[in-house]
């Protein structure tokens, strides 16, 4: 078929293919006329549905052309259905994309084209279509089968549709252009139809020279021309509605077009100002500039740049306006320079707010100047306050020193430079360090921890310095900081008082330790000697006698000892660490149980709680307070004592609680004060020095120890050890 498609002997000349050829042509060109004018996806469609036109009319004219029968059938089913067969989804396509619903659309725009593609090719594999062909006046014309009939259906429903969405969109747009243009284009699908008389030959024996080229003419000439129609008049339509003015002219500077915002910002009619040079206007109208010299120095760069842009704002008196007004050259689609831009923009409210805030930044500066004046003085005031002031004054952040005063660096011995970003881990007794940066971190986050307590300082020279340090967290330089406040205590009178009276305190204790235990000794040691050796000639009322002596003396050896453990508890070293109480009340309860197993008692202990203090002393604490609870609930059937804490005024307290034989609370400042006792020796043994102990070492980790009780309802120990 190749061989014949490419032979001259296979073709006569025929006059009637030749307005085929003139349609294909005319049709193609219009497509690719529409197309150069702006490269949008509705030109796109419109030049796809007239290359499938075009492919149409060119097959069916060279068709009229051949002489062999066979040649005719299989270029029709090759070429010319090709043709026919995409001539219904380009159609569609074309109409969705006008009416703007190519987005959902687009599924059934590309099962229409899979619906033409198996048309296409059940016709080249099958006769089903194409069966044959008839000799008309005008040359050889293809006859269809029975499956051309869905075909028709296909074509007729596609075509069908695009009228049914293009009467729609028409009825629910308003009157302007863009429905004109929908308008034309629906007139145009109702000609295509008429188009199909062409296939009326393939059916009926009817020797009618097939017209619809004529059809197809004019719905190529209709579309086109709404096309070009519509785009111009967007383009329109957008330029006036531009809020910005809009001033094109030539080559020459005469104005060629304005948009509607250049009158309404100018004042000056656009008769007056189309095809005017822009130049003359200018020196026209002059005096509406508030300063004329400067619109003519933007005259001079344009001039001077005639391919660069160019901009400025400029001021008008009638209407009282601000202007910025750009300048640009513009160009062809071939890059030749075919005249120049102008945009107008009202700026009149921005300059305005400009000069409002040039106005404020002027007062302000005045403002933060005259402020800033304050602050030299008040800074120089603070200076001289912190330099000479009586205590050490210091700063620091994330732990390390960014200031220190003269005191404070005169009390550890050190220069300014030496002290300046030191760790302030460093200049702290190794003993005191870690709890002292808890403390520092937990206020550095917010919580709530204790301000003012006693240190102990490391001096350049490796000695101690006690003090009393208070700290508070600042924004120091716009980042968070601790002030330090620290006062040297190694020569206060309190210090002094203190010394002196540990000093008769230890004396007393030697003079118990050596003068007093060994009397006490020999005492206890005769008594008991006598007991063994004579007690066969002592009757009932003399060993009574000699038993109250050793009772007596080993009573007189408890109080020595007591005394001598509140007097070292004065000179002891304390060593503060984190302790788990729970641990050490389970520990203890233990013990009590083990030295008494007879006794039931129930324990109720809380997990978890931890404090900061020494862990002897607190072992002491722990001891005397659970010792009392298990000693005054020993006539109790169902004793309970219990271990715990609570929050009171956002501090951590710490609660043993019996529910033993209690006291009247009208005696309570008793109960601290060293041998006095609430209970005879018969009913409870003891020294009365366990509480004095207790609340001293409380004391000295800066906390308080109080109680509540009633007869017959237990008592309950509370003590804090916030030192």
């Amino acid at each position: 078929m190749i061989e014949k498609l490419l032979s001259n002997s296979s073709y006569s000349f025929n006059i009637y293919a030749l307005p085929m050829f003139l349609t294909t042509t005319l049709i193609v060109l219009l497509g690719v006329y529409v197309l150069l004018q702006e490269k949008s996806f509705i030109t796109k469609a419109f030049f796809f549905s007239t290359l499938s036109a075009g492919i149409w009319q060119f097959g069916t004219g060279f068709i009229y052309l051949m002489k062999d029968p066979a040649l005719v059938i299989w270029f029709y089913k090759v070429f010319v259905f090709l043709g026919i067969v995409a001539i219904a989804p380009s159609i569609y396509m074309l109409t969705i994309s006008v009416l703007g619903l190519f987005e959902s659309k687009k599924k059934y725009i590309a099962l229409s084209y899979l619906i033409a593609l198996f048309f296409y090719l059940l016709d080249l594999m099958t006769n089903s279509l194409a069966t044959g062909v008839k000799e008309r006046f005008w040359g050889p014309y293809v006859t269809y089968g029975i499956l051309s009939a869905p075909f028709l259906l296909f074509f007729s429903f596609l075509m069908g549709r695009s009228i049914y969405l293009c009467i729609k969109a028409y009825q629910e747009m308003k009157p302007g252009i863009s429905r004109d243009q929908i308008k034309l284009y629906l007139i145009s699908l109702i000609i295509a139809l008429s188009a199909a008389v062409d296939f009326l030959s393939c059916y009926l024996p009817m020797d009618v020279y097939p017209f619809g080229y004529l059809a197809i003419l004019s719905v190529i000439f209709l579309q086109a021309y709404a096309i070009i129609t519509y785009q111009k008049a967007s383009l329109s339509e957008i330029f006036n509605s531009i809020e910005d003015g809009i001033v094109v002219t030539d080559n020459e500077g005469r104005i060629t077009n304005i948009n509607t915002s250049v009158e309404r910002l100018t004042s000056i009619g656009a008769a007056t100002l189309s095809e005017n040079r822009l130049r003359d206007l200018i020196y026209t109208y002059r005096n509406k500039f508030e300063n004329p010299k400067q619109v003519e120095e933007f005259l001079q760069k344009i001039q001077e740049n005639p391919n660069r842009i160019v901009e400025d704002d400029i001021g008008l008196r009638d209407p009282a306006i601000q202007l910025d007004i750009k300048y640009s050259r513009i160009s062809d689609r071939f890059g030749i320079k075919t005249g120049s831009v102008i945009v107008l923009r009202d700026i009149t409210q921005r300059k305005k707010v400009e000069q409002e805030l040039r106005e404020y930044k002027e007062e302000l500066e005045t403002r933060v100047e005259q402020r800033t004046q304050e602050l030299k003085k008040s800074e120089e005031k603070y200076k001289a306050l912190v330099s000479h002031a009586q205590v050490g004054i210091a700063i620091h952040k994330k732990g390390r020193m960014i200031f220190t005063n003269e005191q404070f660096r005169a009390m550890l011995g050190y220069t300014e430079e030496e002290i300046m970003d030191m760790e302030i881990a460093q200049l702290i007794h190794p003993d005191e360090v870690k709890l002292v940066l808890k403390r520092a971190w937990d206020r550095y986050n917010g919580k709530d921890v204790i301000d003012t307590y006693d240190i102990q300082f490391l001096k350049k020279d490796g000695s101690v310095l006690p003090a009393i340090i208070s700290n508070v967290a600042i924004d120091y330089q716009g980042e968070r900081a601790t002030l330090l406040t620290v006062v040297d205590t190694t020569e206060t009178k309190m210090r002094r008082e203190l010394e002196i009276a540990n000093q008769e305190l230890e004396m007393f204790a030697y003079s118990v330790s050596h003068d007093l235990r060994a009397p006490l000794r020999t005492i206890d040691g005769f008594s008991q000697a006598l007991l063994e050796d004579y007690q066969d000639k002592l009757d009932e009322e003399g060993k009574d006698y000699l038993m109250r002596i050793r009772a007596a003396s080993q009573r007189m050896g408890l109080l020595i000892n007591s005394i001598l453990q509140l007097s070292r508890l004065g000179r002891s070293e304390i060593r503060f660490e984190e302790v788990d109480l729970s641990a050490m009340a389970r520990d203890i309860t233990a013990e009590l149980r083990t030295n008494d197993p007879d006794r039931k008692v129930e324990f109720v202990i809380e997990e978890d709680v931890k404090g900061i203090g020494d862990k002897t002393l607190l072992r002491a604490v722990m001891e005397n307070l659970l010792g009392n609870a298990w000693k005054f609930t020993q006539k109790q059937a169902d004793a309970k004592i219990e271990f715990g804490r609570t929050e009171k005024e956002g501090k951590t307290v710490y609660f043993i609680r019996d529910n033993g034989v209690g006291f009247d609370m009208k005696y309570a400042n008793k109960l601290f004060i060293p041998f006095q006792r609430l209970h005879s020796d018969s009913e409870f043994a003891g020294t009365g020095v366990g509480l004095t102990l207790v609340q001293r070492i409380v004391r000295r980790h800066g906390g308080d120890i109080w109680v509540e009780s009633a007869v017959e309802e237990g008592a309950t120990f509370y003590f804090t050890l916030e030192r």
